[in-house]
């Protein structure tokens, strides 16, 4: 099995700098752009997919849309599981108002990372629990057909995802930057009596649009 993760298009949120979390904005006209570009970059690659999912929140689904609009997509399935982490209180402000309504949550350690439950938001281990009900029926469904699956989704759940995945034990700190319409590649596989993640590759859409061609680029999908 296949799985790529797809993070959304520029949001408002994103332009304006702030902690979006599961406020509900929608693509920029740049994020609007970016989606369509990554579905032109899908289709020249010759990405055939057996499944989509996506969250709910419009930022997703408008990307999901665009994407279509450049490759035919499968009818796609909403998942209230893939929707981002929800940051609490500080959702919708900038790092500058956060310094001021919340100075502790910038002091805090590198192991606090995608931990909200003090301001209100999803604690470490809510996340967590909502990766495996995300991971779990995917594996299910889609295994022994070894298809090939789209989530778009968010930065900070994606990657949660993702390192779930591809890590076992699963670490609690793990960076990996994933910037709008970022896509991730990941292939699952039995290892050594684990079914397992191997990340493929991680590519930002500025070197998708540098690097691929109509011949397939560098035959990932083959």
């Amino acid at each position: 099995m296949k799985l790529l993760l797809v993070r959304h298009g520029e949001s408002v949120g994103n332009a304006e700098d702030r902690l979006q979390g599961q406020l509900d904005y929608p693509l920029t006209e740049r994020g609007e752009e970016q989606a369509r570009a990554l579905g032109g970059v899908l289709a020249s690659l010759g990405v055939k997919f057996n499944a989509a999912y996506v969250s709910p929140l419009r930022r997703a689904r408008q990307t999901a849309e665009l994407i279509s609009a450049g490759m035919t997509l499968p009818e796609w399935s909403l998942l209230d599981d893939l929707q981002e982490i929800s940051f609490g209180r500080l959702e919708g402000l900038k790092r500058s108002e956060i310094e001021q309504a919340a100075p502790e949550f910038l002091a805090r350690g590198i192991e606090s990372l995608a931990d909200y439950g003090e301001f209100g938001g999803e604690a470490y281990e809510a996340v967590q629990a909502r990766v495996e009900r995300v991971r779990a029926p995917l594996i299910n469904r889609h295994r022994a057909a070894e298809d090939t699956v789209l989530i778009v989704g968010h930065g900070g759940f994606g990657f949660q995802l993702a390192k779930s995945l591809v890590c076992a034990p699963v670490p609690r700190v793990c960076l990996l930057k994933i910037g709008n319409c970022t896509s991730t590649l990941i292939q699952m596989s039995e290892r050594r009596g684990t079914y397992i993640g191997e990340l493929v590759w991680h590519v930002p859409l500025a070197l998708w649009r540098g690097q691929a061609t109509g011949d397939g680029a560098l035959g990932l999908f083959r």
